[in-house]
């Protein structure tokens, strides 16, 4: 049987977690039929760094990860790769002419770039103090009053006016370039997440388009749906605390990529208190979100309608919504000054204090019990 490599590149955000779950379970149940290995994050960031200098060393991590691997179809798998074709390209390229394997596939999955980011927030940026510091100096240099929008709102504002989308076009034709030499050895795949309008399974869509061949009949038991989030009393209550401290005083809130496990069991202990976000949406009206969104729809949609059209994915999934509009720097400030005057600063301070004290109470009963 001919050898094959599929390298999972993520990207982040994309279901990535609940694939490497699902690809797990297959590898225990194939005892040996299929080899899975997740990537070492830190372990990848030095060689991406290594290969850019080219440094003696840079495919050690890779080389020892690869000569482990015993099975004539194997997955590596880690998110981060999404970010680095060149690191990708080049363990595609080792894997061929070292370690006899006779073909790869590059496989990634990508999503909607304003659910993208509004994700992103929910997983890392809410407790990134220099983006949340850098946002509020943003508002405030447009002399807009940057305590009556919340963190989010904050965060998609700025991204509308200053920042830069996720290019997947831009991204898989990186893919595609980085494995042009290599003489149709190497396929490269890629396709929308799956969302609740338009659903599939995401085990069997990787298995099927990369070519693997399992011998397994039913693959649904291990289909897993991996999405754990933090709740949005921690969300508002870190992201509102952060954003009114001063950049020089510390904080012993966990920044993004550390303390997941200490914040869930935070967020359990919130769980268990009185439902203190109803007011969310009386004072912070979704409207404005919305309409930060449609604009960040309508900006990448034809970068999405190329990605489509590259990777034959389906243009449904990232088809804007008919009220899309997007707009110049102008109208989104206008729009966010406009809004601004609705809302009610002192009501607004008041609700941030409560959902601040009662994240604060869950975090002081977790630090206690351990």
């Amino acid at each position: 049987m001919s050898r094959t490599l599929v390298i999972h590149v993520g990207a982040q955000k994309c279901a990535s977690s609940s694939l490497q779950a699902s690809l797990r379970l297959v590898h225990q149940a194939l005892k040996g039929g299929l080899g899975f290995c997740f990537l070492n994050p830190a372990q990848l960031r030095a060689a991406d760094v290594a290969l850019a200098k080219q440094s003696d060393g840079a495919f050690d991590y890779v080389d020892q990860v690869l000569s482990r691997q015993v099975c004539d179809q194997v997955v590596i798998s880690h998110e981060m790769l999404g970010n680095r074709p060149a690191l990708v390209s080049s363990i595609a390229e080792r894997a061929l002419g070292v370690f006899s394997f006779d073909r790869v596939v590059i496989s990634g999955y990508t999503r909607l770039q304003s659910n993208y980011h509004v994700s992103s927030f929910a997983q890392w940026y809410f407790r990134d103090r220099k983006k949340l510091l850098s946002d509020v100096k943003i508002f405030r240099d447009l002399g807009l009053p940057w305590r009556k929008f919340t963190a989010q709102e904050r965060s998609l504002f700025v991204l509308s006016l200053t920042g830069k989308d996720r290019n997947w076009c831009a991204n898989y034709r990186r893919f595609l370039a980085g494995v042009s030499h290599l003489s149709g050895r190497v396929r490269v795949v890629s396709c929308h997440m799956p969302t609740r309008q338009l659903p599939y399974s995401l085990l069997q869509h990787f298995v099927e388009s990369t070519g693997l061949d399992l011998g397994l009949e039913d693959l649904s038991s291990m289909d897993v749906r991996k999405n754990q989030s933090f709740h949005p009393v921690v969300i508002h209550g870190v992201s509102s605390f952060s954003s009114d401290l001063p950049a020089n005083r510390q904080s012993f809130f966990p920044g993004p990529h550390e303390g997941n496990r200490w914040l869930f069991r935070v967020c359990d202990r919130v769980s268990d208190q009185a439902d203190v976000m109803n007011e969310f949406e009386d004072l912070f009206s979704p409207a404005f979100e919305r309409r930060l969104l449609n604009h960040l729809d309508s900006r990448t949609a034809a970068d999405n309608h190329a990605y489509c059209e590259l990777m034959s994915v389906d243009q449904r999934y990232f088809q804007p919504s008919s009220d899309a509009v997007m707009m110049t720097g102008a109208e989104l400030k206008d729009l966010a000054s406009q809004m601004a005057k609705t809302r009610r600063l002192k009501a607004i301070q008041t609700f941030n204090r409560s959902i601040e004290d009662a994240f604060f109470n869950a975090a002081r009963k977790e630090i206690v019990s351990t």
